[in-house]
């Protein structure tokens, strides 16, 4: 028994929530089935999709957050399918993509997390013990130049073709709203990580503001 204000008590259905991640993982390995080019001797990780218990803080959170919520239920192994066509047979080893693209869904939807801090607790024997073990970060651990270049390999579509199926996933349970708060000078809400509007709601169209006055705000 939880002690829970009712302000703290969602409709989240967690058993509806993991049929549904069951039904997308089935579908994304029908779906994506092009093979990875390079041998897994050569994989500096090992991702492997295992179901992790959920359970929630006296608060009311998942424990682990959103991303040992997304971790534990859905399977990355289908973005190395998308990912295949920017790696070849031969050449160095690499991360497998699944481990970094895991990491990027985390990156991405907890709240005051970025690179630097990803990857500082990816070091920490302690604080990042849930993340490699979800990642498959046995025997290297990712840092932010690792993350920076496997961006650029994959690029930008590859990327949003992978976020939105987590997007997607999430915002039907009410999980994410999309909305995040941004400022440059003035507070209105968008859909923008950092400062400026550029993804604003209408509600900016209530600014008035000239042309060369909106042109200013976006400058550096």
């Amino acid at each position: 028994m939880l002690s829970l204000s009712p302000d703290q008590l969602t409709a989240f259905d967690l058993d509806a929530f993991v049929v549904h991640a069951e039904a997308l993982n089935q579908h994304n390995r029908n779906t994506f089935t092009t093979p990875f080019p390079k041998d897994p001797s050569r994989w500096l990780s090992h991702y492997a999709f295992t179901p992790h218990p959920i359970a929630f803080t006296s608060q009311g959170d998942v424990d682990g957050g959103l991303s040992w919520l997304v971790g534990s239920t859905l399977d990355f192994s289908f973005t190395r399918a998308l990912c295949a066509p920017r790696y070849g047979a031969r050449g160095g080893r690499c991360f497998d993509p699944a481990s970094l693209l895991l990491l990027e869904v985390a990156i991405k939807g907890e709240q005051d997390v970025d690179d630097a801090q990803c990857c500082r607790d990816l070091h920490d024997s302690g604080q990042g013990r849930r993340s490699r073990q979800l990642a498959g970060l046995h025997d290297a651990v990712v840092g932010e130049d690792d993350l920076s270049n496997f961006r650029s390999r994959i690029g930008d579509a590859v990327l949003d073709q992978i976020m939105a199926v987590a997007v997607d996933f999430l915002s039907h349970f009410g999980l994410i709203k999309g909305a995040l708060l941004s400022t440059d000078g003035q507070l209105e809400p968008s859909y923008a990580r950092s400062k400026g509007c550029t993804y604003a709601w209408k509600d900016c169209q209530a600014c008035t503001l000239s042309h060369a006055d909106r042109q200013a705000l976006g400058e550096p």
